[in-house]
């Protein structure tokens, strides 16, 4: 079995520990992931950059974390799942919208969440290889074609976030334990 070492600043490699303490000064400490993620300078960085460019999306926070949420519980990954909660409850978006996402439901009481999640549903599941009607729900739920795109970014970064803890096993940290979920 191989090891991962969940990094600290200090701990990471040398090239690593830039991209880590900036990511540590913007979330307020080191997510086991990203420590996880420290273990290879191109990784944590390429993680770093994603995730400071979707800051600037013209997606709310909350929007993104639909997409994240939705992600999360289609790759079953734990830890993910518990962050994204958490990030969620950060942005404002509603608790009933919140727990819906968590079970997998398609009803989020909410139209544009309810829209985001079904087209970023329809692109896990096909590859991206969706037809005309998957993009023109999102214009229709009041979507721009920049959003779109914007979309398909956050499921990308999120995916590679679940992938790395599914395949590492990232042990969930003590900060999300309250936010715990099983698939």
């Amino acid at each position: 079995m191989t090891v991962f070492t969940v990094h600290t600043v200090e701990s990471a490699p040398e090239a690593s520990r830039q991209p880590l303490d900036e990511l540590r000064q913007r979330v307020g400490f080191v997510p086991n992931l990203a420590g996880h993620l420290a273990g290879s300078p191109v990784a944590i960085d390429a993680f770093n950059q994603l995730q400071r460019a979707l800051r600037h999306s013209t997606l709310t926070a909350a929007e993104r974390e639909v997409v994240g949420l939705t992600v999360s519980v289609a790759n079953r990954c734990a830890w993910s799942v518990a962050a994204h909660t958490a990030f969620a409850e950060g942005a404002g978006l509603a608790p009933e919208v919140i727990e819906a996402l968590r079970a997998g439901k398609d009803d989020l009481t909410d139209e544009r969440a309810t829209a985001l999640c079904a087209f970023t549903r329809a692109v896990l599941r096909s590859g991206g290889l969706v037809g005309e009607a998957e993009p023109a729900g999102m214009l229709v739920a009041g979507f721009s074609p920049e959003q779109v795109l914007e979309v398909i970014t956050q499921a990308a970064f999120t995916s590679m976030a679940n992938w790395v803890a599914n395949v590492i096993g990232t042990p969930l940290d003590a900060a999300l334990a309250s936010r715990a979920w099983e698939g």
